[in-house]
């Protein structure tokens, strides 16, 4: 019902500015030529082209470009605008029925019609213009619209971003019961499951869309062994240049180095699929390992 409103509106519009054309150039016909006793004359002259027709059109364009100027504003600063326009308008009609004859009660009338007709055009253009949102986007991407209220949409996505900020942590836990995961919390406050033999933490805030997964002690090895530290740093430095996954290794009070693969991934309700996109980074941090597992050996091959 809306649309057809709309459109209904568009044509009234553009009735009553054919119509304002057609009076504003009869007007100026008048003033140029002198006026009839005979009614069809007076009419004729509403739609013969003559050089005060250039004067009408003009008129008609300064009306469009008064809209026009308006629309990008605020509530009130239209307001604004739109009575000065308004009195504009009247000055300009009145200066009209002087140059035709100023003792002619009946012209005085007919533009006084004319005027409130201009006038309602005014009002009904700009409340066309104001839904319309193509019309907005010319605007704003023009620059004129810089204070532009979101509209509903842009309300919604905020709520959904800032709803989104408060459920990461149930989130996962929802998705990794999913792929069938037993998650629970560790005393730091990460999220502690197996999958598929393998324990790693999981730390997801709310607050946050992002979360970060560690698969600890992928790789261990004596810190003592000196060419064993120089490989898998090597390897190391190697995998983090080319993989999309983070390895570091750390010192534990054992004397072992142990090495960890860390990724930093989004995780919102709005990833389609979101137990299969799971998976596959779970996937990455088994290749990863085999990856790193693989070129260490072929180090302490090369060095027999």
């Amino acid at each position: 019902m809306t649309n057809v409103k709309y459109y209904i509106d568009i044509v009234v519009c553009s009735v009553l500015f054919t119509v304002l054309l057609v009076c504003y150039n009869g007007l100026w016909n008048l003033a140029l030529y002198p006026m009839s006793d005979d009614a069809s004359i007076n009419i004729a002259y509403c739609f013969m082209i003559s050089p005060a027709s250039g004067i009408a059109f003009s008129l008609g364009g300064l009306s469009l470009f008064e809209v026009f100027c308006t629309v990008p504003d605020s509530k009130w600063k239209s307001i604004a605008e739109l009575v000065l326009w308004s009195l504009l308008t009247i000055l300009l009609n009145s200066y009209t029925a002087y140059l035709i004859s100023p003792e002619l009660i009946g012209v005085w009338v007919f533009l006084i019609g004319v005027t409130i007709i201009n006038i309602y055009w005014y009002v009904k253009l700009l409340s066309v213009l104001n839904k319309s949102k193509k019309v907005r986007k010319i605007w704003k991407a023009l620059g004129f619209e810089k204070n532009e209220t979101p509209d509903k949409q842009g309300v919604e996505d905020v709520n959904v971003t800032t709803s989104n900020l408060s459920k990461t942590r149930e989130l996962a836990y929802r998705t990794l019961r999913q792929i069938g995961c037993k998650p629970e919390d560790t005393e730091e406050g990460r999220i502690k499951f197996d999958y598929q033999g393998v324990t790693f933490l999981m730390e997801a805030v709310n607050g946050c869309l992002f979360v970060n997964l560690i698969w600890p002690w992928c790789h261990s090895f004596s810190k003592f062994d000196i060419d064993e530290f120089a490989r898998v740093r090597q390897v190391v430095n190697e995998v983090n240049m080319q993989g999309t996954m983070s390895v570091f290794y750390t010192v534990a009070d054992s004397d072992d180095v142990a090495l960890h693969i860390k990724k930093h991934f989004l995780l919102v309700p709005q990833i389609l699929q979101i137990e299969e996109y799971l998976k596959t980074i779970l996937d990455v941090f088994f290749r990863t390992a085999r990856t790193l597992d693989l070129e260490i050996e072929k180090g302490q091959t090369a060095k027999v």
